[in-house]
Formats: structure tokens, C-alpha cells, sequence
């Protein structure tokens, strides 16, 4: 079982700390958020300085963007063949459609770039992903689309594979997981649900014609907020539900790792018997090492 921790911040040596402390506790992953905007930093510019820090602990963006207004194909390929060399094979390449338009418009908007509505995204993230996996291939890359255009670029290969996770729920977003992705993740739903969820995607899935598909991993993004005591739990809801508002604190309640070690132990269960073999875990405060030992002492 996998468990990994998704980060957020812009103090650095909070983030490398902790960053340290994960891998010394058993953790599988430590992923960096990507923004223009005044909550992070640059992504891969940390995770880089991650990478000499640390040895074994995998490393990557929460979501990597491929919109061509924001950056280069081309260059994200390459940037993302470095790391895997300078890190010594520890990337893990997360994408996915991203949020809302309504929701994630005010990230971009402020710097320039446009947002895409939810059809145009799909369609940059499918084209994206062939690119990216044909520069890694270390072949010559040809490509028309309607959003991108290589003519012949070629990059070294790696000979150390990397790892696509690609986050989705609706069917034509799981498709494209199934065609692409060797991590299928959802976000923020019950046990239940992921079994049915599961399922869809079994099916999706077996449309493919893909020889690894059997190994496509499953992965639930989860909060976390964990306490020893009853009392103490009560007093971490009370400051996550000031911090994120009453609709998203009832949503945590309802779908994620909440309660003490032996709840948290029972609820971690469940998702696994959904058929969950990884969890990517947002705790309320991702620098507290206490609670990321209480919960890897709960997982034992």
C-alpha cells in the first residue's frame, strides 16, 4: 500500500523538512502544488532541490498543466526527462483537465492565459500526453493537432520509465486515463463509490488495447485529520472547519481519513477492500510531522 502527501506553501525550508521527515517515515510520495499564484512556489524548481535532499522518497507536481498558453510541450518533456535523470528515476508525473472553469479561472486569468471550458482541455490533455510520451521514447516526434505542432524533435531517452498518473471521474476523462496512465486517481469519494467507480473503469479499461493495462494502479485523494484523542479531534474539526468553510468540512466528514489512529485504520480498510492501492493524502496542516507519524503509526 502506497500512501503519499500532496503539499502546498511557499516556505521552503517547512517544505523541505517535511519533505525529509516523509521519507524517513515510510512514505511513498511527495508531491508540490503547481500555481502562477502567490500560494506556491515554482513546482519544478522545488521538487528539484527535493530531489538532492533525499534518496528514495518519489517526487512530482500535485497536477502538472499542459495548456500550450502556459508553457511548451516540448520544454515540459524535457524538464521532466532532467528530473528523472537528476533524481535517479524518483519522478512521478501527475496530470489531469484541472478544476471547474468557475473555480479555476481565477488562477489564470489574473496572468494572462485564458482557462479552457472542459472540451478543449480533454482535448489538450490527450494530444499532450501522445507528445510527451513520444519525446520520452527518445524517437523523432511528429505531431499536427489542433493544439500542438512538432516537427521532428527528438530528446535523449531515459531509460528509467515515467510514470503517468492522470486524476478522473467522468467516463471520457477515464478513458483517456485507460489509454495513457499508469496511476488512475480519483478524488474525495466515499468507499462505495470508488467500487463502483472501479468498475467503470474495469470496463473502460478492457476497451484498450494496451499490454499493461492489467497494471494500471488505483489511487483516491483524500484529506486527512487524525488525533489521538476524541477531544483532540474535536479540536482540529473545529479549526479545519474555520480554515475551509462548513461545505467542505461536511465533505470531509463524508469522504475521508478522519478520527483516531484505530477509526482512521478501519476507513483506510475499506477504501482498500474498493480495490484503493494508493492514497494521496492532503493533511489541514501538511507541515505537522507529529500527525504524519500518528497517521503512519495508525496504518501498522
Amino acid at each position: 500500500m502506497r500512501f503519499c502527501l500532496e503539499v502546498w506553501g511557499t516556505s521552503y525550508e517547512d517544505i523541505r523538512k517535511t519533505c525529509v521527515e516523509a521519507e524517513n517515515l515510510g512514505y511513498y510520495g511527495f508531491y508540490y502544488g503547481e500555481s502562477l499564484a502567490e500560494i506556491d512556489m515554482d513546482c519544478w524548481t522545488t521538487i528539484a532541490n527535493l530531489a538532492a535532499f533525499t534518496s528514495k522518497i518519489k517526487l512530482g507536481p500535485v497536477i502538472t498543466y499542459l495548456f500550450p498558453q502556459y508553457r511548451s510541450i516540448a520544454l515540459l518533456a524535457k524538464t521532466a526527462l532532467t528530473f528523472q535523470e537528476v533524481s535517479d528515476g524518483r519522478l512521478e508525473f501527475r496530470t489531469g483537465s484541472g478544476a471547474t472553469l468557475q473555480y479555476a479561472s481565477q488562477w489564470w486569468d489574473p496572468f494572462g492565459i485564458p482557462y479552457p471550458k472542459i472540451n478543449e482541455r480533454l482535448n489538450i490533455l490527450e494530444e499532450g500526453l501522445q507528445i510527451l510520451q513520444k519525446f520520452w521514447s527518445g524517437k523523432p516526434v511528429f505531431f499536427d493537432g489542433k493544439n500542438f505542432k512538432i516537427n521532428a524533435g527528438t530528446m535523449k531517452k531515459n531509460n528509467k520509465t515515467i510514470p503517468i498518473t492522470v486524476a478522473a471521474k467522468g467516463e471520457k476523462m477515464m478513458a483517456i486515463a485507460a489509454k495513457y496512465a499508469n496511476v488512475w486517481e480519483a478524488s474525495y469519494i466515499s468507499p462505495e463509490k470508488f467500487s463502483l467507480l472501479n468498475e467503470k473503469f474495469r470496463e473502460i479499461r478492457d476497451n484498450e488495447e494496451r499490454k499493461d493495462s492489467d497494471n494500471i494502479m488505483r489511487s483516491i485523494e483524500l484529506d486527512v485529520i487524525i488525533a489521538e484523542s476524541e477531544s483532540e479531534l474535536d479540536y482540529k474539526k473545529k479549526l479545519f472547519m474555520m480554515d475551509r468553510g462548513p461545505s467542505v468540512f461536511n465533505q470531509i466528514l463524508r469522504n475521508g481519513l478522519v478520527g483516531t489512529p484505530d477509526k482512521v485504520r478501519e476507513i483506510i480498510k475499506e477504501y482498500m477492500d474498493s480495490g484503493v492501492e494508493q492514497f494521496f493524502l492532503a493533511f489541514h496542516d501538511p507541515f505537522n510531522i507529529p500527525d504524519l507519524e500518528l497517521f503512519i503509526d495508525s496504518t501498522l
